[in-house]
């Protein structure tokens, strides 16, 4: 009798419960699309950064799809490209996409200025004679904030969700500008809530209503959403937070041109094809493609919604999102007819995936394994570490978890790589402990953005 390996048998039900890989225009699995499973089954399975991810590579003619985990944990229902998934600020993107189809449309132009579209009462600012214009609005050089500062956030697990029109009219009544618009550029989730808001009005319509009618279905994207229809909830994927916890989904019923969208792997393959072959909506397209300047560095442009990135050999377009238990990524390259899209139910993000493959440089992604250490290890660790005046990290352990918080902000979870070194790849944080010959933490480093940041035990 053959004697049938336990080991193979474990493989087996694994890829049978998690994987599912389907490749259109090849038969076979492309290496990056390997690759990609790899990474993210590491990520997912070793470093407990997602429940559930699914992906779209197109690479020349050839579309391929990768599902991997759960979508529900306490059912066990799995992902596949069909999920659905909160995008967040994607959504951006189509918001200017419609806003491109009103220019070429000629119902409106980029130079308009935004107040001669609103209810009598509400009164932009204006700086020096500048006014808020539909561009300035789309690559957030309004001048206005991040967020409105009168928010409720009577849910910090649904922020936006008792955020009304009245709120907003309000806030923007009462605003002054902090510079002339077109002066200098600040990401602003409340510019493109905005402006989806303004352009709804204009169409008579909900954003909903006016970005199904315009970018939606011309596009044949029949499973995206602002609010999901009874008869399509059950594909939508639970969130997680930084513990891989159920979170709430978040709604965006003021603000939703920043942030409100909801699409699955399948949908947002069709969104991909058309920014890449401008078959359909093409003037549009060209249109939120075309960079107006600099954003941030020498080497990122803004177009309408859409960021460019200059590579070293390359050019492409890109844009990232986040809500409470999501996080998602898109981005293409024209010229190599590349183009990528990672959907995922936590709040890690894995945009470094989507780069390294648009760049061609997925083997340089590096992988980590967490370890246990003692809690009496952790211990040792514990205190309050000044980075700059007034900016403290705090951290404490609970038994064998090991956790950091700074100054004004949540409490995080930190993952052990050694002894000494810990991260959080939500906030894509590390720090780096010195200690003394007992192990009792003296100092330590912070490594975030790019910045290094010593901090001084208090």
């Amino acid at each position: 009798m053959k004697k049938t390996s336990k080991n193979c048998t474990l493989i087996t039900v694994f890829i049978t419960l998690f994987i599912c890989i389907i490749s259109i225009g090849n038969s076979m699995a492309s290496t990056e699309l390997k690759s990609i499973e790899r990474i993210i089954t590491h990520k997912i399975f070793v470093e407990k950064q997602a429940v559930g991810v699914s992906v779209v590579l197109i690479n020349g003619q050839q579309t391929e799809y990768l599902s991997l985990g759960l979508a529900n944990k306490k059912s066990k229902e799995k992902i596949n490209a069909d999920t659905l998934f909160q995008i967040g600020s994607i959504s951006k993107t189509f918001t200017a996409l419609a806003l491109a189809n009103m220019v070429n449309e000629g119902k409106i132009k980029l130079t308009d200025h935004v107040q001669n579209y609103l209810p009598e009462q509400v009164k932009l600012p204006v700086k020096n004679g500048k006014h808020i214009t539909f561009l300035s609005l789309s690559n957030h050089s309004s001048g206005l904030p991040r967020l409105p500062t009168n928010m409720p956030f009577s849910n910090p697990l649904n922020p936006y969700a008792d955020y009304t029109v009245e709120m907003m009219y309000q806030f923007l009544n009462d605003y002054k500008l902090p510079r002339e618009v077109g002066e200098g550029h600040e990401y602003s989730n409340l510019g493109a809530g905005l402006l989806g808001h303004v352009l709804a009005l204009i169409d008579h319509n909900s954003f909903q209503g006016m970005v199904t009618d315009r970018v939606l279905t011309p596009l044949k994207m029949l499973n995206t959403f602002v609010t999901i229809p009874a008869l399509k909830t059950d594909l939508l994927s639970n969130g997680h937070n930084d513990q891989l916890g159920v979170t709430e989904h978040w709604q965006l019923p003021t603000l939703a041109g920043a942030g409100a969208l909801n699409s699955s792997a399948t949908d947002m393959a069709n969104y991909l094809k058309a920014n890449m072959s401008k078959e359909l909506l093409s003037e549009d397209f060209t249109l939120s493609h075309t960079s107006t300047g600099p954003f941030g560095n020498p080497d990122t442009e803004i177009g309408l919604g859409w960021i460019i990135i200059k590579g070293k050999d390359n050019r492409y377009y890109m844009h990232n999102g986040g809500t409470g238990g999501f996080r998602s990524f898109i981005a293409f390259d024209p010229k190599q007819q590349k183009g990528i899209v990672i959907l995922t139910n936590s709040i890690f993000e894995l945009d470094e995936i989507g780069h390294a493959f648009i760049n061609n440089q997925l083997d340089k992604i590096q992988l980590t394994t967490p370890i246990s250490v003692a809690a009496e290890e952790l211990n040792k660790l514990n205190g309050r570490f000044q980075l700059v005046p007034n900016f403290v990290l705090t951290i404490t352990n609970d038994a064998s978890q090991l956790y950091v918080q700074a100054t004004g902000q949540s409490k995080l979870t930190l993952t052990a790589i050694s002894k000494t070194e810990y991260v959080n790849q939500a906030v894509q944080a590390r720090v780096i402990f010195e200690v003394n010959e007992e192990g009792e933490a003296t100092s330590l480093t912070m490594y975030q953005g790019g910045q290094t940041l010593p901090g001084i035990k208090l």
